[in-house]
């Protein structure tokens, strides 16, 4: 079986992981995780036992809305950072005998199986694409549910990218147009439902928090090109009248579902 589609691996410093989680609280600042088609397409396949599993489910933006919504929800997720946000967010809403946190990376993690595997905006960081799709098709009965960004993730920053390494290109996790096409390969075809969502920026609309999580992106490692980069994000307020976003208005989201072959 070629391998020629396997993706490299994307390793989120822990610095980073923390600004990630910030903003993705923030993002679900009066947005209802309900309301997107990623949840109505996990509702539309959900049978008696209401069982998911939620693999890389980061602060929770899934997990809580389906334990809410009656569901029992395996949460997997591989950051100890990202998984006391989840544990607290649930805590708050007493969920705990619904929801089931496990930590690990997948798919080398074992669960439960349940009715709909959910792998929201997490296969990009596997370096092992095939086998992550293998293991949601061993983990559910009825549906594998995939949603992925179409568009390059962190295309806004590539003019930055150029500054501080002229000589390589900048690193891109993978997107659709790299899923599909792997999908395919294995021999599935999927269902797709393109959407657009509207970001807020999270913690890139926060100059002080995105020097940071830029830095790290950026793999800036001297002081002094820290502060060079503190420069350019002057300069870039300056032009946009004082905002600052390095995020499009809103992002292409493919959600990719189809049934696992295993049942």
């Amino acid at each position: 079986m070629s391998s020629q589609t396997d993706w490299q691996e994307i390793v989120v410093p822990e610095k980073l992981m923390n600004h990630m989680a910030e903003g993705l609280r923030a993002s679900q600042e009066g947005r209802d995780a309900k309301d997107t088609p990623i949840f109505q397409e996990i509702l539309s396949h959900l049978g008696a036992q209401r069982s998911v599993v939620d693999i890389g489910a980061g602060v929770g933006r899934f997990t809580v809305p389906l334990a809410e919504h009656g569901c029992t929800v395996w949460a997997v997720e591989p950051s100890e950072l990202m998984r006391a946000h989840l544990q607290e967010a649930v805590a708050i809403k007493e969920l705990e005998s619904a929801v089931h946190t496990l930590p690990g990376m997948w798919p080398d993690v074992e669960v439960s199986a349940a009715e709909v595997a959910l792998a929201a905006f997490v296969i990009h960081f596997s370096p092992r694409p095939r086998e992550f799709v293998r293991a949601m098709e061993a983990a559910a009965t009825e549906r594998c549910v995939v949603a992925i960004h179409v568009d390059p993730m962190f295309s806004g920053i590539n003019d930055l990218w150029r500054v501080f390494h002229p000589d390589r290109m900048a690193p891109q996790p993978p997107v659709f147009r790299d899923l599909y096409p792997l999908l395919l390969e294995e021999g599935i075809v999927a269902d797709v439902h393109v959407y657009e969502e509207p970001r807020n920026g999270g913690f890139w609309r926060d100059p002080a928090k995105a020097l940071e999580g830029l830095a790290e992106l950026l793999q800036i490692e001297t002081d002094v090109e820290r502060e060079q980069l503190a420069v350019l994000l002057r300069e870039r307020i300056e032009k946009q009248g004082g905002a600052f976003s390095f995020a499009p208005q809103a992002s292409r989201i493919a959600v990719v579902s189809w049934q696992p072959r295993m049942t």
